[in-house]
């Protein structure tokens, strides 16, 4: 399993007790789905953050994005994403925290989407693919039970 894949399933098993299960969920989409969903009409664009869920006592759904950071302190981000949730992007569907792993699943790092604008409005990339430094004001913790208890804060 895909250290991303681990971090989403691990972060919304903590959160899944204060999630509304009558709103709207989707975990870790992969884009064919996102595209049939933009087809049915449920989402707006096909770029959609790997969490999206809606708090008990919230009206909105809360979207978040999760990464990998690799040895060189880099992650990876799709051109599609790097397009959609820049300060112009066009994405419907932006996230509002962005939350990642080292590769030794040992480390978990937390940002705002505001944190991670700077960032994205100043990456110029032509691949299907950017890798990029993350910003350096971050929130860490040593386990993912921390950081879905931060989400919960922040939300």
């Amino acid at each position: 399993m895909k250290q991303e894949h681990k971090l989403v399933s691990e972060v919304y098993r903590y959160l899944a007790p204060f999630i509304n299960t009558d709103h709207e969920i989707y975990i870790s989409l992969d884009g064919q789905a996102a595209i049939t969903g933009v087809g049915r009409g449920t989402f707006v664009d096909s770029v959609v953050p790997d969490l999206w869920f809606t708090l008990l006592t919230a009206a909105e759904p809360t979207l978040v994005e999760a990464k990998t950071i690799d040895t060189n302190g880099r992650l990876l981000l799709m051109q599609s994403q790097l397009q959609a949730w820049r300060g112009v992007g066009g994405g419907a569907h932006k996230p509002a925290f962005w939350i990642a792993t080292n590769r030794a699943f040992d480390r978990f790092y937390f940002w705002s989407h505001g944190e991670f604008l700077p960032i994205l409005d100043k990456t110029k990339a032509t691949a299907n693919t950017v890798t990029l430094l993350p910003p350096k004001n971050r929130r860490e913790f040593r386990s993912v039970s921390a950081l879905a208890l931060h989400i919960l804060r922040e939300t």
